[in-house]
């Protein structure tokens, strides 16, 4: 938690992404009861801008249905984030399930917006959104409108990776976009340096 000792945490933080040890990272809302915009998030997006690095949030509901959550996730904070530092990548893990429509609607015009795939084959994240084809159709548009902008997830181990494959492998997209969201987007978005 940043928030308890935020200086000697961010000092940590500013040392991981200069070594390379850690090539972006991940707030979670909701696991704890703050909102994106909260103050105290900022010196992690600074860093993040810094090191041209992402940052990646937590969203959605969590299992058994915790709704309390989500309002704390909830994309139009993230939005805010967006608009107010245009050169941070924010990754919205999860895709806020079960509302994937509402978040694609929200945030599909912005660029420096990206998207995992993590725990959207899960059985209750499927269940809980409308079920695995409409869960497809969700992830088709966001590819066919943002191809360089969708990034591979599973929340392993908690989820399969194999549903994961899956469902990827399932989108009536070209192989191309595939390969993009299998790996080619998080090299480039995380700086792995894989040629």
């Amino acid at each position: 938690n940043i928030f308890k000792d935020k200086k000697a945490h961010i000092v940590r933080l500013d040392n991981l992404l200069k070594t390379k040890k850690i090539h972006g990272t991940k707030l979670f809302p909701g696991h704890d009861p703050f909102y994106p915009t909260d103050k105290r998030c900022e010196p992690v997006y600074e860093l993040c801008i810094e090191y041209g690095l992402p940052v990646v949030i937590h969203t959605g509901i969590h299992s058994e249905n915790n709704a309390e959550c989500a309002k704390y996730n909830d994309p139009k904070h993230i939005i805010k984030i967006a608009q107010k530092y245009p050169k941070l990548a924010v990754v919205i893990a999860h895709f806020f399930w079960p509302k994937m429509d509402y978040c694609y609607e929200l945030t599909k015009d912005i660029e420096s917006i990206y998207y995992d795939t993590s725990g959207m084959a899960d059985p209750e994240v499927l269940e809980a959104s409308g079920g695995f084809d409409k869960v497809r159709r969700i992830l088709e548009k966001t590819v066919l409108r943002k191809p360089d902008n969708v990034v591979f997830g599973t929340d392993w181990p908690i989820c399969s990776v194999r549903k994961h494959r899956e469902l990827i492998n399932s989108l009536k997209i070209s192989q191309k976009s595939k390969d993009k969201i299998f790996s080619l987007n998080a090299i480039k978005l995380y700086k792995l340096g894989i040629p």
